[in-house]
């Protein structure tokens, strides 16, 4: 029987620590900084910073923690792994120098095209009047991306506004201390995020994500990362996954290797489906924030032994991953004015009234009770009870209320024998939930995708 720690805070943190909290093989699962949904199955650490590599090997040392799991790729850009190398159990992400192809678009953006993977025409840029003259050159629209950890992206159907929109971006780059700006062409067409194991020899994929990165509004629709996400369970769904492993993972996992990048842990990338092919947009060191609130529940495996052989680099001795045979939905419920604003400490009622195996991952919400790890006594940790299909897992629905600290609050998922009806289930229970000025997502409005 292990222990775990998950490190982060958002939707992603939560999906991680649903599912470990309901393996067989954990003894004791730690969420931080977490949110109000994973303090009700997992303690917080207090004053444990996920970016001190130093001071959580250091906790994880003194409590035996046997592994690690950040659900954002925050921890292993600031050294987690090179710093805990030495662990017995080890971290599951890749060391610094790949886990910087997640956090900068410039050298992701110069990664693509060095290894001559599908991706937009365009090209990184760490100077701005090079940048001007490049953008001068394309066809309108254009899309800039920013080169800080929390992409900034933005789309352009007017040249002047393009140019001024680029300065501002490299401008607030710099600041941040980024490489500068990425400049590339439009590209129309789905966004799917698709990830998989991987552990520098071998790739084990997961399921292909359909993303919603838009919100709709009186002024059209406004870029706001992880509204909305589902999967499917149709012939093209599974040749679209064969597809994307064959010529998409795999060879960044073979790219990787050129590099002499050592990598071992969840291999990402984010990808518009075009009429030429899918086309690389993003390369990320851990599943996307939506992606696991709707490929997860559909794993029907354990998914610690599955971080356990991607540690120990034995990823080919494990058979096919095995898959629950039912589409999911996944609605964002954000407040009003998301994302410019959010008027923060509404109430979250209803959560006790939606459908049994209706989930909610929580993203920004506290709520008055949880579970609070201390070291002395060890008072907080509770025997692990068995999985329920709510949106808290051995606790009292109706003992906890829960108020939202930023934005984007929950994430309501469901299943469904099609897509359509997933989606349906999905926005009827989002509409059960009450919170003051929220919305849904922009998945609630319409589903393209094919199930």
């Amino acid at each position: 029987m292990l222990d775990v720690l998950v490190l982060g805070r958002d939707g992603r943190a939560h999906a991680l620590t649903w599912k470990l909290f309901n393996s067989s093989q954990i003894q004791r699962v730690f969420c931080t900084p977490g949110n109000g949904g994973t303090v009700q199955i997992a303690p917080r650490v207090f004053d444990l910073d996920p970016t001190n590599a130093t001071a959580i090997g250091r906790w994880v040392f003194t409590e035996q923690i046997d592994i690690i799991i950040p659900a954002d790729s925050t921890p292993l850009y600031s050294g987690l792994t090179d710093e805990l190398v030495s662990l017995s159990g080890g971290v599951f992400g890749p060391p610094r120098a790949a886990a910087a192809l997640d956090q900068s678009a410039c050298l992701a953006k110069d990664f693509l095209l060095r290894h001559n993977l599908p991706t937009p025409r365009g090209r990184p840029f760490n100077r701005l009047d090079i940048a001007e003259k490049y953008l001068a050159s394309l066809a309108m629209p254009v899309l800039l991306r920013s080169d800080t950890p929390f992409t900034d992206e933005r789309t352009y159907h007017d040249r002047y506004e393009a140019l001024t929109g680029l300065r501002e971006l490299f401008d607030a780059s710099t600041a941040a201390g980024g490489r500068g700006v990425v400049v590339e062409e439009y590209m129309t067409g789905v966004r799917v995020a698709f990830s998989g194991f991987c552990d520098g020899q071998t790739v084990l994929s997961l399921l292909p994500a359909r993303v919603y990165d838009h919100i709709k509004g009186s002024n059209g629709e406004t870029f706001a990362p992880a509204m909305g996400a589902h999967t499917g369970i149709s012939v093209y769904y599974q040749r679209l996954k064969e597809y994307l492993h064959q010529h998409v993972l795999v060879p960044v996992s073979q790219a990787l290797a050129k590099d002499n990048l050592p990598y071992w842990g969840i291999l990402g990338v984010d990808c518009i489906l075009t009429q030429q092919g899918p086309s690389i947009i993003n390369l990320r060191a851990t599943m996307r924030d939506m992606e696991a609130q709707v490929v997860l529940p559909r794993l029907q495996d354990d998914l610690l032994p599955l971080i356990q052989a991607t540690i120990a680099r034995r990823l080919g001795t494990l058979p096919p991953l095995q898959w629950r045979d039912e589409a999911t939905v996944g609605i964002a419920l954000v407040s009003d004015g998301y994302p410019e604003y959010a008027a923060v400490g509404s109430p979250l009622m209803g959560l006790d009234a939606l459908d049994e195996e209706v989930l909610v991952f929580h993203h920004e919400t506290a709520g008055p009770h949880g579970l609070i790890y201390n070291s002395k006594d060890h008072r907080g940790i509770r025997p692990f009870e068995k999985m329920v299909s709510n949106f808290m897992i051995g606790a009292e629905p109706h003992a906890t209320v829960f108020s939202i600290t930023g934005g984007h609050a929950l994430t309501v998922v469901a299943f469904g024998a099609t897509l359509n009806g997933a989606r349906g289930r999905a926005i009827l229970n989002a509409e059960r939930i009450n919170l003051r000025g929220a919305s849904t997502g922009a998945i609630s409005g319409s589903v393209s995708y094919r199930n």
